[in-house]
């Protein structure tokens, strides 16, 4: 089982230092980071947990981070994820819940994948047999991921992936709030070291639009860097750059984002609006015109009044719900311009353009 532990280190003299977090079994999307902000190994790298469980490479990712980690000057933390897939597999207790975590997550991840590679799913094991196989399996996995640190500070900065509690002897924080704070952002802390977090995804703490991009907060001494991979629709996967030059500290973010370019072929004009968003926790709503495309709802939390695309919309116990992160912004734009596209919905695309997430007509572009 993971036990708190907390790591201190001292840099002395320029460095650079690169954190990620919440990579969530993407392994080609954490790669593709890495050699973005051209990453060297006399670099300082900070993986700040969850890079386990929501993807299709889990088993890889965490080969390839044990093997990073070899290097004194990369650091691995844990997450909530690899606390429940630790906890999961190696409690008797918590057999039971191996099939209603099956139920309840995505059709990947490495308990999945496991359970089907040795044919679990035919129902001749108990709950403690299939615990015991999957773990035999995964040993090389689970004996890194449980010794795993929860914290570690360097110099001024303590990274750790949710956040601690406001206390100065931050290493006596609960487990639960190191990996699994749900307000941290909100609440803040006492320390005068700025703390690093992922966990949540950035586009929570936007009210009015949709954006996955590093938020460095210099007054609360936080910086929160989850981008949403594997959690979120509209995502990206964020690396946070520290570089220290004669004592001073500068920041910079890079983010890979692989969704396809379309160029804009028309010129295309909305009139002036107000853009609306639905996002997390408030995700039900209630209908109050339905239409061909978009469906006019409210959102009564946050007094939204938006129109929602109908493929958003789903019902679940008699109520009305929208999926995901979501914006009713129209994109205006001009021709040669290029947009990424999210997905196509009927007659309109969801794109993000010039960093705005929005709709526009399939019509006006052309796959590049």
């Amino acid at each position: 089982m993971i036990t708190p532990k907390h790591l201190k280190k001292t840099i002395k003299g320029n460095y650079r230092l690169i954190a990620i977090s919440d990579i969530h079994g993407h392994l080609d999307r954490f790669i593709a980071l890495l050699q973005k902000v051209h990453y060297t190994p006399e670099d300082y790298l900070v993986i700040i947990g969850d890079f386990v469980e929501k993807g299709d490479q889990v088993i890889e990712t965490i080969h390839y981070i044990k093997k990073l980690s070899q290097n004194k000057r990369v650091f691995v933390l844990a997450g909530n994820c690899e606390w429940a897939l630790d906890a999961l597999l190696t409690v008797p207790e918590l057999a039971p819940q191996i099939p209603q975590y099956l139920k309840r997550v995505s059709t990947n991840g490495c308990i999945r994948e496991v359970y089907h590679l040795l044919h679990l799913d035919d129902g001749h094991e108990t709950t403690l047999g299939v615990q015991k196989k999957i773990l035999e399996y995964l040993k090389e996995e689970i004996d890194f991921i449980s010794h795993l640190p929860v914290t570690l500070k360097i110099n001024q900065f303590l990274f750790v992936h949710a956040g601690v509690e406001k206390r100065k002897d931050y290493q006596n924080s609960s487990l639960s709030s190191l990996l699994e704070m749900q307000h941290f952002y909100d609440q803040g802390h006492i320390l005068k070291e700025m703390v690093v977090v992922g966990h949540l995804p950035t586009s929570n703490y936007y009210l009015d639009h949709i954006c996955n991009d590093v938020i460095i907060n210099e007054k609360k001494k936080i910086i929160s860097i989850d981008g949403g991979t594997g959690v979120k629709a509209v995502s990206q996967l964020n690396a946070l750059i520290i570089e220290c030059c004669d004592d001073k500290v500068q920041f910079h973010q890079e983010a890979v984002q692989p969704l396809p370019i379309y160029w804009i072929i028309e010129d295309v004009y909305e009139k002036s609006q107000l853009a609306h968003k639905i996002g997390y926790p408030y995700f039900e709503v209630k209908v109050l015109q339905t239409g061909e495309q978009f469906t006019e709802c409210i959102q009564e939390e946050t007094h939204q009044r938006l129109m929602i695309k109908n493929e958003f919309l789903y019902q679940k116990n008699g109520k009305t719900f929208c999926l995901d992160d979501y914006t009713d912004y129209m994109i205006s734009a001009k021709a040669g311009e290029y947009v990424k596209l999210l997905g196509i919905y009927g007659e309109y695309a969801y794109v993000i353009y010039q960093n705005q997430v929005g709709w526009i007509k399939y019509e006006y572009l052309k796959a590049l």
